[in-house]
């Protein structure tokens, strides 16, 4: 089931889809002008930015919303297919309905409906500039699902960098990660199966996905059973990152009845935070993607493994909270100096609290070690 925020992203694609169909519809009607010059007295340029607009909205929405998922159990190239041949019958009809009201409306009465039809077929079915409209509307088609497929890929606002070339040369930035984790993952996997398991991690990082939409959070990749995010390194996204972790928090407090009575246990997670400077930029030749080298994720990495031996569930460092203006809505427990593994010199540490964070312990879950929704802080 899709969330709100889910929702919300899928139709900001969708109304970018639709805005390159208005742009395309500019060079539709300069193909149907080079093989029929004589429509362009007679074509509106106002209707095929609309017309477009309408189809570009009707196409991209049904692939983003059904034929995306409809198919995705499929091999991707009998998927493809598929997916092609549906959105191409769906213009068809839908591109046939435009025309057709276009020329009913403009077309002078005085004839029967049957006379009528016999010249919208010739005049308007039959032409080469109905025909060039089937080769670009299917072009058309074929780049939506395309910008769809590689904003997934992306993630929010990764295909903007791509086609800016934000990443093409190595660039330094400043940014906050945090690597986040399932708690238990390796006895949870033993005790329901493998299967299971990763049916599991698949609710886990699906309901995970809003309040990071919520908190403009970045997905940078996914390891196994562990996420890592990241945000620019300001006040907005020092507040963005705590907001996610609580808000993330209550989400898996709230399923946790469900994740019991599909899989036996509630899934908990523990997470570091850390910022500093990294290097960002795109890497590999037969397969690109953007990576963030620096000490600062090998740093991140280490306080999220230190978690469990601190006996807290959310660490951030100094780092991250040095220039940080508290909203009042967190608190900080200092843990002190810590050495982490690979560093020479030790982090100061501080575990992250919060009035909702509270020890849950799931009475249902089959008999393991104690799973618990949050660790106590």
């Amino acid at each position: 089931m899709l969330t709100r925020r889910v929702i919300l992203y899928r139709l900001y694609l969708v109304l970018n889809v639709a805005v390159i169909w208005v742009l395309f519809s500019l060079l539709f009607l300069y193909n149907i002008v080079e093989v029929e010059k004589s429509v362009l007295a007679t074509r509106n340029l106002s209707f095929f930015s609309l017309a477009f607009a309408m189809l570009g909205i009707i196409i991209a929405g049904a692939e983003a919303f059904f034929l995306k998922n409809m198919f995705r159990k499929l091999p991707i190239w009998l998927s493809t297919i598929l997916r092609m041949t549906i959105t191409f019958i769906l213009f068809l009809v839908v591109s046939v309905i435009v025309v057709f009201a276009y020329w009913f409306f403009r077309h002078d009465g005085g004839e029967s409906f049957i006379q009528f039809e016999k010249h919208f077929v010739q005049d308007v079915l039959l032409t080469p500039s109905f025909l060039m409209l089937m080769v670009d509307l299917g072009f058309l088609a074929f780049l939506s699902i395309l910008v769809l497929e590689i904003s997934d890929k992306y993630g929010p606002g990764g295909l903007r960098n791509l086609i800016r070339g934000r990443y093409n040369h190595p660039r330094k930035e400043n940014r906050i990660f945090s690597f986040l984790d399932m708690n238990n993952s390796t006895v949870i996997a033993e005790h329901i199966g493998h299967e299971k398991y990763f049916n599991m991690l698949k609710e886990f990082f699906s309901d995970i996905t809003e309040p990071i939409l919520n908190n403009g959070g970045h997905i940078y990749q996914y390891v196994g059973d562990e996420i890592v995010l990241s945000w620019q390194n300001d006040q907005k996204g020092k507040q963005n990152c705590l907001n996610f972790i609580k808000e993330a928090y209550m989400v898996f407090k709230k399923k946790a009845e469900k994740y019991n009575d599909e899989f036996g246990f509630a899934p908990s997670f523990k997470a570091g935070i850390h910022a500093g400077d990294v290097t960002a930029g795109y890497i590999g030749i037969i397969k690109k993607d953007l990576v963030f080298s620096g000490d600062t994720l090998n740093t991140t990495a280490r306080i999220r493994s230190k978690c469990h031996d601190l006996g807290h569930s959310f660490v951030a460092s100094g780092d991250f909270l040095a220039d940080y203006r508290s909203t009042g809505r967190f608190s900080f427990e200092e843990i002190g100096a810590i050495e982490l593994k690979g560093k020479q010199e030790k982090v100061k540490l501080y575990a992250i609290l919060f009035p909702e964070l509270v020890e849950v312990v799931h009475k249902h879950s089959k008999p393991v070690p104690a799973l618990k929704l949050i660790s106590s802080l």
